[in-house]
């Protein structure tokens, strides 16, 4: 069965989304251009959508780029569901939500956005961020409930009552894409934390090369500094984009 499994996760696709992480539209812009016609999506996160706004996004749809906007929302239900259509209204392909923010948020953000079906982007749910380990997640399980509780542990958690609340997918770490895709295989799976063969970590603490990503199942991956800061961003995306053919 093991082996049935691998082999349907190795001839499905796996996407490259290039992560977007600067501090101005204009450096953004530029590895962009960079990399042409690459087929890949293009992760807007907090950090460039406050410098270059929804203008900055909508640019990049006009020049038929393919956009994962970011954002990772998590407020009362009402106000991240009108986040969530305002993100639907710039044509953006994915959005991510916290899966913290409870099934009531997740809910009425599946809600709103069906009363729109032709804009819709995926639902993303953010379960753990990539830079916790187990030390970080059980400080933070610790304050809230009272128990400290293992990455793992929470990650399934969190999956196993936002797939019945309206999310398309979730984003996860690469140690847990495989166990996700098997527990959960309706959904999309996103996975950061991806660095290719002798780039360093940095602040990730669960980290996998392409290839591993790849064949634990995940549908996406993304990549951002081994690739903006590399001398040659185009060599780079197009090895990674090998690794996961």
């Amino acid at each position: 069965m093991i082996g049935v499994q691998l082999k349907k996760h190795l001839t499905s696709k796996t996407e490259l989304i290039v992560a977007l992480d600067f501090p101005r539209a204009d450096r953004a812009m530029e590895l962009v251009k960079k990399l042409g016609l690459a087929s890949v999506l293009f992760k807007v996160g907090s950090e460039l959508f406050l410098s270059g706004g929804p203008d900055f996004v909508r640019e990049l749809v006009h020049q038929k780029k393919r956009v994962f906007l970011d954002l990772k929302l998590h407020d009362i239900p009402n106000t991240v569901a009108k986040a969530a259509r305002q993100a639907a209204m710039l044509h953006v392909e994915m959005m991510t939500v916290h899966l913290a923010g409870g099934s009531a948020m997740i809910r009425a953000v599946a809600d709103e956005l069906s009363s729109i079906p032709e804009l819709k982007p995926k639902i993303l749910g953010v379960s753990v961020l990539t830079s916790f380990d187990d030390v970080r997640c059980a400080e933070v399980t610790k304050a809230m409930t009272g128990h400290a509780i293992d990455v793992k542990t929470s990650v399934a958690g969190l999956v196993s009552y936002a797939q019945n609340c309206g999310v398309d997918g979730i984003v996860c770490s690469p140690l847990e894409v495989a166990q996700v895709r098997k527990d959960f295989p309706a959904l999309y799976t996103v996975v950061p934390g991806i660095r290719p063969e002798g780039t360093p970590s940095n602040d990730q603490a669960r980290v996998m090369t392409p290839k591993e990503a790849r064949s634990a199942g995940a549908h996406a991956v993304v990549v951002g500094r081994p690739i903006s800061e590399a001398k040659d961003p185009s060599a780079v995306v197009e090895k990674i984009l090998g690794d996961l053919a």
